[in-house]
């Protein structure tokens, strides 16, 4: 063979390597978009799930195909919830298995597609969670952990320190998946990961 046919394809094959690795490796190292606090669709839509006399409320918003939700979810089946505070999954793409896992741990679940989490809501990304206060204040919008599938869910931790009206909260960021299609495109265009 031709030393120089080997050299082209040699070099085709590394950047078709670095790319596809690169791809795939982005995806530990970017965060997600997280919805302004002051966008009035969200504000609405957390209005609409919020139960009646809730005095602090919890969104989770979770997309059933995302590993990191679906961590989360795990997380909120298990752990021991805090009394005074309403929570509800906002879920999307249905999944039976979670709904009913859901409805067992006693999680009101609304189940939304792609398009009308990104339409209704304003929100491109999942997990992540919202918090309003009594006044209806989003006091929190974003992710659960420190980095990218970080062992450490903190929203027990989150929730306890806004509520203490001391201590001041960082927004951690948000990593995992991108839910609708047009952030899926601007971050996978080769189509390796969604």
């Amino acid at each position: 063979m031709r030393p120089w046919l080997v050299r082209i394809a040699f070099a085709t094959w590394l950047v078709l390597c670095t790319v596809g690795a690169g791809t795939l490796m982005a995806s530990h190292w970017y965060t997600l978009p997280k919805p302004s606090p002051s966008d009035v669709r969200v504000a609405a839509q957390l209005e609409r799930l919020r139960p009646d006399g809730a005095e602090w409320f919890a969104a989770h918003v979770l997309y059933s195909s995302c590993p990191c939700s679906v961590r989360v979810l795990d997380h909120l089946f298990s752990s021991a919830r805090p009394k005074d505070v309403a929570e509800v999954i906002l879920l999307v793409e249905a999944d039976a298995a979670i709904e009913a896992r859901a409805a067992e741990a006693g999680f009101p679940v609304t189940v939304v597609t792609p398009d009308a989490l990104r339409d209704d809501y304003g929100i491109e990304a999942a997990p992540l969670m919202l918090v309003q206060d009594a006044s209806r204040r989003i006091r929190y919008a974003g992710g659960y952990t420190e980095r990218k599938q970080g062992p450490d869910i903190r929203d027990l931790a989150i929730l306890e320190s806004i509520r203490d009206e001391s201590s001041h909260t960082v927004e951690l960021p948000l990593f995992g998946c991108a839910v609708s299609l047009e952030l899926q495109n601007v971050l996978d265009p080769l189509k390796i990961k969604y």
